[in-house]
């Protein structure tokens, strides 16, 4: 069976730049912007989306990505 990855998007006028996301994220460390947030417009396979939970001012949300990755 497979799976699509998502990608997430960061409203930049609500992110307070807290690092929250990146800090619950198991992604390698270089899945980040400057800006202390995860990536955008990055596939995310793992798509557990402990991010857009821990995020406390809900800045981030996220899409399906075009990409289908086979499962293992």
């Amino acid at each position: 069976m497979a799976r699509q990855p998502v990608l997430f998007e960061v409203d930049w006028h609500t992110c307070i730049r807290c690092g929250a996301c990146v800090a619950v994220c198991p992604q390698p460390d270089d899945f980040t912007t400057p800006f202390d947030t995860i990536a955008v417009g990055v596939d995310c396979d793992i798509a557990c989306m402990l991010c857009v939970r821990v995020c406390p001012v809900t800045a981030i949300t996220h899409r399906v990505s075009e990409r289908v990755i086979a499962a293992t």
